[in-house]
């Protein structure tokens, strides 16, 4: 099964939706009104007590999940605090024929924030290069990274340790607990 970018972004925010809507939220997706609106793509609401957060999903189908960003070549991704506006959930979409099996890791603002910050960092200064970065880096998060796993060191680059201390797969309370 070949999927383009796009579908599987609506495959993976789709999946986050019914996940909230099965805690009993009410969860409206603004790209569906709003052409891929920059901050987030859910709007999830507590509807016993008005309480609403705004969610980013980003999905993958390889260990390196796109955050949506570039890095300077100094590992900098400016206004990083102004454009992660709330939790985080990356969806990593395993494709093998025809079936399609995710998993969901939740991070809270600040988590996302300090890990792109850290890992933006390494990348582009302590992976020793050969020779310096020409272009602003896409920025990614290592699945590995996301279950609060370092990298693994090699000949390039010595070890990313994950700011996580442990896996956020399935710790849909760093979501819930915002709407209590």
């Amino acid at each position: 099964m070949k999927l383009t970018n796009k579908q599987k972004g609506v495959i993976g925010e789709t999946a986050v939706v019914l996940e909230l809507l099965k805690r009993g939220f009410d969860v409206i997706n603004i790209n569906n009104s709003y052409q891929n609106y920059k901050n987030a793509d859910l709007i999830c609401m507590n509807p016993n007590n008005g309480k609403s957060v705004m969610v980013q999903v980003k999905t993958g189908t390889t260990q390196n999940i796109l955050a949506g960003f570039t890095s300077e070549t100094n590992g900098i991704v400016p206004n990083l605090e102004e454009k992660i506006i709330g939790p985080w959930v990356f969806v990593f979409m395993n494709v093998k024929d025809n079936n399609i099996n995710m998993e969901f890791y939740i991070l809270t603002k600040e988590e996302t924030i300090e890990l792109i910050k850290t890992s933006c960092d390494w990348y582009a200064n302590a992976y020793n290069r050969k020779c310096e970065l020409k272009s602003k880096p896409m920025v990614g998060v290592e699945v590995d990274w996301l279950k609060g796993e370092s990298s693994k060191a090699t000949k390039l680059h010595p070890e990313y340790k994950s700011t996580l201390s442990e896996t956020s797969q399935d710790k849909w309370e760093k979501i819930t607990n915002l709407l209590d």
